[in-house]
């Protein structure tokens, strides 16, 4: 049995970490928010940390490397910009993640951004990103179904603006 001298609740203190981003700026994050990627990211080999921070429109995520301040990811909800579209998570990827239930992922795809005023952005429909946040685990998962394109035209003016969240710096 525990005992304390006050009648307050006990509260875990949470670790802070310090990341100096080249999008995001100075930022501090906690462990909460810091996830782990047992598999490396593609192209990405050495990242194995990424903090998933909400980005100031309702529906996107910044991905921060935490080893890396020059490696920065935003991602989307893909359900508000296509409602028919599902993550195909087979049995090994369950296991890795620890997904018993549907509400234990969060499925996101990588976005990239436009290089002039004229362009579009696009999304990674066919390899998103799922994460156990529970777990504090993710993984990029290559869909089977291959009408899921690499490369798909978003609009980000679907995601509504927030008071909350981060901005490009």
């Amino acid at each position: 049995m525990i005992s304390t001298a006050h009648d307050e609740p006990m509260t875990l203190e949470r670790t802070t970490r310090s990341i100096s981003s080249l999008v995001l700026g100075d930022i501090e994050v906690t462990d909460d928010v810091i996830m782990s990627f047992p598999t490396p990211l593609f192209g990405f080999p050495r990242h194995a940390e990424f903090a998933l921070l909400p980005a100031s429109r309702e529906g996107l995520w910044w991905l921060q490397s935490m080893s890396d301040g020059g490696v920065t990811f935003l991602l989307a909800d893909p359900f508000v910009l296509d409602s028919g579209y599902g993550v195909d998570i087979g049995e090994t990827e369950r296991a890795a993640l620890h997904i018993e239930q549907p509400s234990d992922a969060l499925g996101l795809v990588m976005l990239t951004l436009p290089a002039t005023a004229s362009e579009q952005a696009t999304g990674n429909f066919r390899a998103p990103l799922v994460f156990n946040v529970g777990r504090r685990v993710a993984m990029q998962v290559v869909s089977r179904d291959d009408k899921h394109e690499l490369r798909r035209a978003v609009s980000l003016e679907v995601f509504p603006a927030q008071a909350t969240g981060l901005r490009l710096q």
